[in-house]
């Protein structure tokens, strides 16, 4: 493997890539959600370019509207971004793009034809053509949160949610612990539906000439056929992709020109400007750096990267996070660091991990600026607390400061199929993370003084952070949503903005005129593929140790399944090591 390896590499580093045509189409893919951060996956990525993220998509963007030889940009759409954030976002990157003088083309079979049309076409209406196949349809039938509430089911069955939250908005376990919706949850999800539908009509009507009122029924009706529309004026042409190519050919002046001579894909033009960019930049290295960090995902103490079983899955971990933000902090190079923030939130002791070393940050006087995502909600808002400044977009889901926790009781369940569980305890309350009976009087007691001291240290961090009155904040908290339009106004983000506008910030703050002023550095650095292949080739002996010891790999199972079971309940900061006796 290796001696193919170091056959193949020098060839395949010496291929050159072919130069960029002197006048092109940038051509884009919507198929999904975007990552935030680069990841490498798998041996492919020794060879292949790293996988464009939301950050990188958007530079390319507004790179690309600067650059003579791009005429204009299409795209074609598959799949929605993951979230209207995205969408708004990359909004953001094309009008700017269009005001340099560039069209704008988009192409679809359908516009939410699986769903999430809402979304496919908010991204849409920012370009200047829209077209869609003649057999399409066109979905925007507006926003639906629905959810089950299973109470009712789990009697039945003998299992007992014992749940307790801080304060009446905190929801996360309610559909387990009601029949229906609460008044409070509903009140939260009709206000943010609401500043929801209040962006989308102050934008979308505005983009294709239309009245607010006329798109508002139009989300009234829903669903349109091809014909219906165009006629509702939602898109400019029912025809096929290969019409839309030749048109877009003929309009640049490349009529009978190959696609390749005229169309370039945005991650290959992105490889070539912006390596070229970096390159004519002599003085790249006397710039001032401002760290780029991200907490994307679940608020976890540690990641599950070092796992010989796999991880896979995107979490926040705070043994990631937080000495990211000290090696920043020890960088004499890094005079701020900017925090994107995409998360639900997690545990409370790794948010606090976090926050710490983000108080730490300060303390050395480095300003940190935090960018929220889609999410920044309960741990995710817990962990910007400190921020210098905190900048949302508009549908950004953030708040939700408050605590829920318990667990699930299967005694009546067992009783129903007829098994006892027995047992030998020291201690009152030895029980109380056992899932075979509901709290006793003295657990639920010892339960909920700790969701109150976990609580009363969220609305104290908030306080301080946000220069706010305990009681203040507390009548804000109560575990509600807050659009992040609505957070501005009530004094818990600062400014609208995207991740953009929050590194321009950082940038003002150490004398610069914007980003472009200064270095970016992601920490903790991404690792290089060889360095992912050097862990894969390590994690292999290891996990080959373990299938040589399939006694000792169901052992290690065991107690990883019970441990997972605990850490999809809020309360995985609480200790769970299991005491086994072999």
């Amino acid at each position: 493997l290796f001696v193919v390896f170091f056959i193949l590499i020098p060839v395949l580093s010496n291929q050159k890539p072919e130069p960029l045509p002197k006048e092109m189409v940038l051509y884009v893919q919507f198929d999904g959600p975007i990552p935030e951060f680069y990841q490498p996956s798998g041996l492919s990525s020794l060879f292949d370019d790293p996988e464009m993220t939301m950050r990188d998509l958007i530079d390319t963007i507004y790179l690309a509207a600067g650059d003579k030889n791009v005429k204009g940009l299409v795209a074609r759409m598959d799949h929605a971004p993951a979230s209207l954030t995205q969408a708004h976002e990359l909004r953001s990157a094309l009008l700017a793009f269009k005001e340099a003088g560039k069209f704008t083309t988009i192409y679809s079979s359908s516009y939410g034809e699986a769903g999430g049309g809402l979304a496919s076409y908010y991204l849409a209406s920012s370009f200047d053509e829209i077209w869609m196949q003649p057999m399409g349809i066109v979905s925007i039938p507006g926003l639906n949160a629905e959810m089950p509430f299973a109470r009712a089911a789990l009697d039945k069955i003998g299992v007992t949610p014992n749940f307790y939250q801080r304060k009446e908005y905190k929801s996360a376990y309610e559909n387990f612990t009601n029949e229906e919706m609460s008044s409070y949850n509903r009140e939260t999800l009709e206000r943010l539906i609401g500043d929801i539908r209040e962006d989308i009509l102050s934008v979308v009507p505005a983009q294709r000439g239309l009245e607010p009122k006329v798109f508002d029924d139009y989300v009234n009706q829903g669903l349109f056929t091809a014909q219906e529309a165009l006629d509702a004026k939602l898109v400019d042409r029912l025809d096929y992709a290969d019409i839309m190519i030749d048109e877009i050919k003929e309009k640049v002046g490349k009529k009978d020109a190959e696609i390749e001579d005229v169309f370039v894909s945005i991650d290959r033009y992105a490889s070539d400007a912006l390596n070229k960019e970096k390159q004519s930049n002599n003085i790249f290295h006397k710039k001032p750096g401002v760290a780029l960090i991200y907490a994307v995902g679940a608020i976890v103490p540690e990641s599950d990267e070092g796992s010989p079983l796999g991880g896979g899955s995107q979490l926040a971990a705070a043994d990631e996070i937080a000495p990211a933000i000290m090696d920043a902090v020890d960088d004499p190079d890094i005079k701020a660091i900017v925090l994107r923030i995409d998360s639900p939130g997690g545990s409370p002791t790794a948010s606090e991990s976090i926050l710490r070393a983000i108080e730490r940050a300060q303390e050395k006087n480095i300003p940190v600026i935090v960018s929220m995502g889609g999410v920044a909600a309960s741990g995710g808002y817990w962990i910007a607390a400190y921020a210098d400044q905190i900048f949302v977009m508009p549908s950004t889901i953030t708040g939700s400061i408050g605590v829920v926790g318990g667990k699930v009781a299967l005694q009546d369940l067992w009783d129903k199929l007829g098994i006892n569980w027995q047992g030998v305890r020291w201690g009152e309350n030895s029980g109380i993370w056992s899932t075979n009976t509901p709290f006793s009087k003295s657990e639920e007691e010892r339960v909920n003084a700790m969701l109150d001291a976990i609580y009363d240290g969220f609305i104290s961090r908030v306080a301080e952070g946000r220069n706010l009155d305990k009681d203040v904040v507390d009548g804000l908290a109560g575990g509600r949503v807050w659009s992040g339009k609505r957070a501005v106004e009530i004094g818990l983000a600062d400014q609208i903005g995207d991740l953009n506008n929050a590194l321009d910030y950082a940038a003002d703050l150490v004398n610069q005129t914007n980003r472009r002023g200064v270095n970016i550095y992601v920490y903790p650095e991404v690792k290089s593929g060889w360095e992912y292949f050097a862990d894969l080739m390590e994690g292999q002996a290891t996990l080959g140790q373990y299938f040589a010891q399939m006694h000792d790999i169901l052992t290690f199972i065991s107690p990883l399944n019970e441990a997972a079971r605990q850490a999809q309940s809020p309360q995985d900061y609480m200790v769970h090591e299991p005491v086994r006796l072999r």
